[in-house]
């Protein structure tokens, strides 16, 4: 290939990105602001430094899903998806410092974003110019666990994630043992003991945070638990363990999100 068909071909991979990436945000945006209305915090979505965090994960979760399909590598992806949050990292702090407006937060943070991806792909020069890499539209068929865990996710924000039930962690920590008892996936006495041990300190949680109903400390408790249940999910599904895999991926989106939604309408004033 020659160089001019490499420099071509390294243009439009960036061109395509950034289109991306400003899809992110506005097909994503209009979540946030439903999500902040029914949460309670659309004020502090509103607060400069926050509105650039939310639009630096909108982008980096359409990057992260659009280079998946389009097959690199999760070395490759990273890096990328680094590249886009580096120039807001480094505008806050100076924000926070008082050097920067909002404006210029905003501004600068997207115009330097683009000249520090095109730098994330001069790590990878092959990566972007040489290789042909299709759609892996199988893994995206794959991903509807995701969909799943977001859709449960809305329908209890949408009924109000201060009236969640002390017993919701215990709920969930239940589900393990049972479905692992009638899938006979259970086996060997260290299983039985970790999840034993599991359901017990899930309990003892569930226990903590209803004593607590009603106060900051409770929902700070329910939101250690969700977090703690979200770690649980990844450990069964990366060792393909007692529940099916589509389960604890629907559970760990579900888990760590509401555990994010509980804490910001605990934090707001």
């Amino acid at each position: 290939m020659t160089p001019g068909r490499k420099a071509l071909r390294f243009l439009a991979h960036l061109a395509e990105m950034v289109v991306v990436m400003v899809l992110g945000m506005l097909l994503l945006a209009p979540a946030w602001d439903w999500a902040g209305s029914a949460i309670g915090i659309e004020a502090v979505l509103a607060r400069p430094d926050v509105a650039a965090v939310v639009m630096v994960l909108d982008m980096v979760a359409a990057m992260t899903v659009w280079m998946r399909v389009r097959r690199h590598g999760w070395a490759a992806i990273r890096e990328m998806n680094a590249a886009m949050a580096a120039p807001f990292a480094a505008l806050l702090v100076l924000f926070w410092a008082g050097a920067v407006s909002a404006g210029d937060l905003m501004l600068w943070g997207h115009v330097l974003m683009v000249p520090a991806m095109a730098g994330a792909m001069l790590l990878r020069r092959a990566e972007y110019t040489e290789h042909v890499h299709g759609f892996d539209l199988a893994w995206l068929r794959r991903r509807w666990p995701v969909l799943l865990g977001l859709t449960l996710l809305a329908g209890t924000i949408a009924g109000g994630t201060g009236d969640l039930p002390a017993w919701l962690i215990l709920a969930m920590a239940l589900v393990y043992p049972v479905v692992g008892v009638l899938r006979s996936r259970i086996r060997g006495r260290s299983m039985v003991v970790l999840q034993a041990a599991g359901l017990a300190v899930f309990a003892g949680i569930s226990l903590l945070a209803g004593a607590l109903v009603g106060q900051d400390t409770g929902a700070y408790v329910l939101v250690a638990g969700l977090v703690g249940h979200g770690v649980w999910d990844v450990f069964h599904h990366r060792a393909d363990a007692v529940v099916w895999r589509w389960y604890a991926e629907t559970c760990v989106v579900y888990d760590l999100l509401l555990a994010a939604a509980v804490l910001a309408a605990t934090l707001t004033p």
